[in-house]
């Protein structure tokens, strides 16, 4: 395609704009009205399924995901659909074996995907062969991505050389995904420039505004060639989502790269997504302009508001400076992978970690662990092999891809649920996210739909002193936590559960007032008082910061040597092992598995 042919675009709005925006909770009824007039702008293809629509259907809205993409493709007729695949990770968080994998393609092709946008975290192509291969034999139209991101590394050599691997495999289009917005304008140019001279296929640019550079950047992709850009529809546009359709095309109207949309009907859907909007402001970030730090320190949007809070929690945020100094030096250590889920946040709490307990890679996190193990991939370029030695010592790694290592799972999937599974979609409903399936299908036989949200202004008094729901600031947000209605506790825990960035949470409530019945019936309020004590002597472990005991490692009694992993303590979505600083003998544990812990409370003491 000459740099004379009108410009090809791919709407984001029913996929990775609401995504960005809204949490990814728009719902279907939502999409139904308004699809026939997306089918009727003329675009490329409309990106409507895969990332983490299909996680966010089953877990918050309570709609199959495949049921959601068979209405969409019965309704728009004439233009393409598309997905983002994770490559072996599929729509999930962690590889699975390529049985299911071949299975989950095949079926959404049957069930109306037309283009898979393949992509792998670390950039390792190995990860993304079997899902190519697959796409290919069952008809669809692969659109092969690199991560773009930027380092040392990271040149137009190196990108250019990323494509002409990723067409060697058989890809029908090349897609540079900046996931961060991190593709500056002129290096945009000088990329597309050199992949259109060496490359003979489509180039496809996906980009978000971030930074605040998605138009100029997608302007100057224009200018450099590309085929096909991402936007979407004004009203949905902008931040982290993709540059708005409406501004592109009113640039390049009456220039030979016109895609000459119909900017009435245009308008009209803009108007349309302007008071749904409305019904999802609450998911809302409260700043939602541009964020040019994403540059500065080369960390996404929603990786620094974490740490920020993470830090803050424990009173912390004060070390913001050092553990942001502290994330390259990880990052290279971990041989510059691109910074997107789930490299993100195993080198941010890694970086934190190292930070917070004044030593760097004293304190590990399961994930670390596994990474330098291979199990995530091949890292752009080989790790630090110092510190691979320090977190591992003689242990073995494999250079394999990881997913040969996995046994095949769709038939064992399928034994599981028996009765349960009315189709071969149910069955990869369940091999992907088997827990909230399970709940889906609970939710689904009791008529429970998605709970209306609160608007953030909203709170709820509570109706007793031991609310069963009630409205919890976190992050900047409002959210509504309901009681998890089983394991009460007498000692006055109780747990509920609420999601917080996307992952669905338990939290143990602890009162920090105790309600005592006096003598003459009356209720009174009096201070708790806490059961564990503050650290004072060198065997005193506490945890790096706030989180979650997953395992007690040791019982009371236990000798143990100091380097011992004596508890798993799950904080900022990652398993940290807590390791006994000295030699000794357990005297005292304070904790059970389940317990929420902080930093200034002995979990388990060693005399």
């Amino acid at each position: 395609m000459s740099k004379s042919s009108p410009i090809k675009i791919m709407d984001t709005t029913l996929r990775d704009a609401h995504q960005s925006l809204h949490a990814t909770r728009m719902k279907l009824e939502d999409i139904v009205p308004i699809a026939e007039k997306l089918d009727q702008v003329g675009f490329h293809s409309l990106e409507v399924w895969g990332g983490a629509t299909f996680d966010s259907c089953l877990r918050f809205l309570r709609e199959d995901p495949w049921e959601r993409l068979r209405t969409i493709k019965a309704l728009v007729k004439n233009t393409k659909l598309q997905m983002l695949l994770r490559g072996q990770n599929i729509v999930g968080y962690r590889h699975y074996p390529d049985d299911v994998l071949e299975k989950f393609v095949e079926r959404a092709r049957a069930n109306g995907i037309d283009i898979f946008r393949i992509f792998d975290a670390l950039n390792d192509l190995r990860n993304m062969e079997k899902a190519i291969e697959v796409t290919l034999k069952y008809g669809g139209i692969v659109e092969a991505s690199f991560c773009y991101t930027i380092g040392p590394i990271y040149t137009i050599d190196f990108f250019v050389g990323l494509a002409k691997n990723l067409e060697s495999l058989g890809a029908h289009i090349i897609c540079i995904k900046d996931m961060a917005g991190l593709l500056d304008p002129y290096t945009a140019y000088e990329l597309i420039k050199r992949l259109k001279e060496e490359i003979n296929l489509p180039i496809h640019l996906h980009t978000h505004d971030t930074a605040g550079m998605a138009v100029a950047t997608t302007i100057k992709a224009i200018e450099a060639g590309v085929d096909i850009v991402d936007t979407a529809i004004s009203t949905m546009a902008g931040g982290t989502s993709q540059p708005p359709v409406e501004t592109i095309c009113h640039i390049l109207k009456g220039t030979e790269r016109d895609p000459k949309f119909n900017m009435e009907l245009l308008d009209e859907i803009a108007d349309y997504f302007y008071e749904k909007r409305k019904k999802y402001k609450h998911l809302e970030s409260e700043y939602i302009g541009p964020d040019p730090k994403v540059i500065v320190y080369q960390v996404p949007g929603g990786m620094l508001s974490n740490l920020v809070n993470q830090l803050r929690e424990q009173n912390a945020l004060h070390r913001i400076k050092e553990v942001l100094e502290e994330i390259p030096r990880v990052r290279e250590d971990f041989g510059y992978p691109p910074l997107v889920t789930p490299s993100s946040q195993i080198v941010g709490t890694q970086a934190t970690l190292n930070v917070l307990t004044g030593e760097r890679y004293k304190m590990v996190t399961t994930e670390t662990k596994n990474y330098f193990k291979g199990l995530y991939g091949k890292p752009p370029v080989p790790v630090n092999e110092e510190i691979r030695k320090k977190i591992l010592g003689d242990e073995e790694f494999i250079t394999c891809r990881p997913a040969d290592l996995l046994e095949p799972e769709f038939e064992k999937a399928k034994a599981e649920l028996k009765d349960k599974a009315r189709s071969e979609e149910d069955v990869l409903s369940y091999c992907l996210f088997p827990k909230i399936f399970l709940e889906f299908l609970e939710a689904k036989e009791k008529g429970i739909k998605e709970e209306p949200q609160p608007k953030k202004e909203e709170v709820k008094p509570a109706p007793s002193l031991a609310p069963t729901e009630f409205v919890i600031n976190l992050y900047g947000e409002s959210y509504h936590v309901k009681v998890g209605g089983k394991g009460h506790k007498v000692d006055g825990k109780r747990p509920y559960f609420l999601y917080v960035n996307n992952q669905l949470v338990e939290v143990i409530v602890e009162p920090l007032q105790e309600i005592v019945p006096s003598e003459e019936g009356k209720v009174e309020i009096k201070p708790k008082e806490s059961v564990r004590p503050r650290p004072s002597e060198p065997g005193d472990i506490a945890s790096p910061m706030p989180g979650t005991v997953v395992k007690i490692k040791v019982k009371k009694g236990d000798r143990v040597s100091a380097g011992d992993t004596v508890v798993i303590v799950e904080a900022m979505k990652m398993e940290n092992e807590i390791h006994s600083p000295v030699d000794g003998t357990v005297e005292e544990i304070y904790i059970k598995e389940g317990d929420m812990v902080n930093p200034d409370e002995v979990m388990i003491r060693i005399r």
